[in-house]
């Protein structure tokens, strides 16, 4: 598994964070957690960042866009899946700029197949 692709979960739910590492791991992804916008800063800004971040815009301390278009400006490189219950944000320049848009219901197989496809190119 020290192979395995590593996914940086963003979302200020630890109950979404804990379902998500769950179920990303079953399907043979690393996974590491953020919950503030310093910790996902923490866990980029670190010598062997993440291969993704899944990324919920509604963010504590600030505005999920502003982090989304500092992460976007800092690490380029890394792609970026916006998984979040704010719809309206969906064609915002920041998160058009996102690999992929998807919305949060109880189904993952949309977000598993962004990730899949994401990480395959």
């Amino acid at each position: 598994m020290s192979n395995a692709l590593l996914i940086l979960i963003a979302d200020p739910n630890p109950f979404v964070r804990s379902f998500l590492t769950r179920e990303l791991s079953a399907a043979g992804y690393q996974t590491t957690e953020a919950g503030s916008s310093k910790e996902i800063f923490d866990q980029l800004n670190v010598e062997t960042p993440p291969d993704l971040v899944v990324m919920e815009l509604d963010l504590p301390v600030s505005i999920g866009i502003n982090i989304l278009e500092r992460v976007q400006n800092l690490f380029p490189r890394i792609p970026q899946i916006i998984y979040t219950h704010l719809t309206e944000y969906e064609n915002h320049p920041a998160v058009q700029k996102a690999d992929d848009f998807i919305e949060k219901d109880e189904d993952l197989h949309d977000l598993l197949h962004s990730i899949s496809e994401v990480l395959g190119k």
